[in-house]
């Protein structure tokens, strides 16, 4: 079942990201446009989440002896998110002509940027907090602020780390607690909105607040 959960989860983030990217809303007074480049606000925001509620939905099932069904689910929340490319050469052609291997090798990168490097950031968190040595609620709270200091200080990558090491704190933190997921997606939702929306709008902006 988790192959299957993470394609859905994977194929549900790669339909958001199109449809943003042909349909998505703009806001002037907010500096935020979802159309065009934009989209991929998509999969850096749902990504994390996904791998946050797969990889603890999966431990919980599995009482802790996961790694092989936790890897299945990132595998196939990859293969998902890979679809970006396909589907969008297929259902908005830029010509006439049929899908070729660029769309594929382009869906595949996007699958490994976007899923496969937040993953390889997320896994060692996750361990440690796992782990004797990372049962502190103090250590939770410090990797969470971490997250949001590499959105806002680290140049090109920084949102995707910072959306690995979400994953990986919201994966450990739920571990920890036994339960309270629903709390601690809330948690990695309002972190990479800041990530994607608020950082960006405060760097340029300052302080101001957006005039409408």
């Amino acid at each position: 079942m988790g192959f299957i959960a993470g394609l859905i989860w994977g194929l549900l983030i790669a339909a958001a990201t199109i449809a943003l990217e042909h349909y998505g809303p703009s806001s002037e007074p907010l500096h935020v446009s979802l159309s065009g480049n934009g989209a991929i606000a998509a999969p850096i925001m749902l990504v994390p989440l996904a791998i946050f509620w797969g990889w603890s939905s999966i431990a919980n099932a599995y009482a802790g002896r996961s790694v092989v069904p936790i890897a299945a689910y990132t595998l196939a929340l990859l293969l998902g998110v890979s679809a970006i490319g396909p589907a969008d050469a297929y259902f908005f052609p830029q010509n006439a002509a049929v899908l070729d291997v660029n769309d594929f090798l382009g869906g595949l990168f996007q699958g490994i940027l976007f899923v496969g490097f937040v993953a390889v950031v997320a896994a060692p968190i996750y361990w440690v907090l796992r782990s004797r040595i990372g049962q502190s609620r103090i250590l939770i709270w410090l990797l969470y602020l971490v997250s949001i200091a590499i959105a806002a200080f680290v140049q090109g990558f920084g949102t995707i780390v910072a959306g690995g090491v979400v994953a990986g704190v919201a994966s450990g933190h739920a571990w920890q607690r036994q339960g309270g997921r629903m709390f601690i997606g809330i948690i990695v939702i309002v972190i990479m909105a800041l990530a994607v929306f608020g950082i960006p709008y405060v760097v340029a902006n300052g302080l101001s607040a957006p005039r409408f």
